[in-house]
């Protein structure tokens, strides 16, 4: 039970390949979606991918403003923003979902905020849509694929600031919107993002899913500027993949299903500038799995004389 729970419930945001959910007459139908489509608005089923992956993170204007000053909440901690290229239709949709729910969310002093139970659950009955998800080294169909990366971008935004993340799980593979070590997934209430506002003053935040631009913006605000916060990672190892071919009997057939991507392991830290030095404080060590190449290609034998 729990293991189909993961499944449902964990972001796929790694493959920009491999499939794309075509929406019902109800968007959130109970049938899963195809695997073997490609994503939308892409030719073919192969497009290669870079690890660990470096994606371009853009700088957009303060998100929010006008909400957090109505709070008293003058001063933007942190912002992030990463893209939601490899989404499909569907999975678009649950960004905005998530955006929507994150928006305007106020944590007061000493409190907890918890993803699932601001965001969650993360079903059709909740809102939600077929979209991506991982399993151990592979990509599988998820109610709810890609909330994850609500969780990541609100997580790479609070590395940058001084409030308290208490809980965080990496995911199995890379995601291809941040750095390896700057992401977090959530599933059901078993795989949580949390983080505390150890302040002595409120914090809001501001979410929004650009669909047009495929952007999805997280802020965070406050009363008082945080210290100067460098983010820092170290990639100490990268693992190749496998390939794994399947014979088909004729062209027609043949294509990429999954077009592979190395593992990596990464140690990640921050720099915070004090006024007598910098201080440097270890966040971890994460190790993603490699993802095989997964090609459906005629086979040819060699005739015996």
């Amino acid at each position: 039970m729990i293991f189909k729970q993961m499944l449902v419930n964990f972001t796929g945001a790694a493959i920009a390949t491999l499939l794309t959910v075509t929406p019902t007459a109800s968007a959130q139908s109970s049938a899963p979606p195809s695997l073997s489509d490609p994503v939308l608005g892409q030719t073919g089923t192969q497009v290669s991918r870079m690890q660990p992956p470096h994606p371009v993170m853009p700088t957009l204007p303060p998100l929010g403003r006008d909400l957090a000053v109505k709070h008293g909440l003058t001063v933007l901690l942190s912002q992030r923003t990463t893209n939601f290229n490899h989404a499909s239709s569907t999975q678009a949709k649950n960004m905005a979902v998530l955006a929507k729910r994150l928006n305007g969310v106020i944590v007061a002093p000493g409190a907890t905020f918890s993803y699932y139970r601001t965001v969650g659950p993360y079903t059709a009955e909740n809102g939600f849509y077929w979209g991506r998800a991982f399993s151990g080294d592979r990509i599988v169909p998820s109610m709810g694929g890609g909330v994850c990366q609500g969780a990541s971008t609100l997580y790479s935004a609070l590395m940058r600031t001084d409030l308290k993340v208490v809980e965080r799980h990496q995911h199995s593979l890379t995601v291809p919107y941040l750095p390896p070590g700057e992401d977090a997934t959530v599933a059901g209430t078993y795989l949580d993002f949390k983080f505390k506002n150890s302040r002595a003053t409120p914090v809001m935040l501001a979410a929004t899913a650009d669909l047009s631009r495929r952007y999805l913006t997280v802020a965070v605000w406050g009363k008082t500027a945080p210290p100067k916060i460098t983010v820092k990672h170290e990639i100490l190892a990268t693992y190749p993949y496998r390939t794994i071919r399947h014979c088909m009997s004729k062209a027609s057939e043949v294509g990429v299903k999954s077009p592979g991507q190395p593992g990596v392991k990464v140690k990640t830290w921050v720099v915070t500038e004090a006024a007598n030095g910098s201080i440097e404080r270890y966040l971890g060590m994460d190790t993603y799995k490699a993802s095989p190449r997964i090609e459906d290609a005629v086979c040819v034998q060699s005739k015996r004389k």
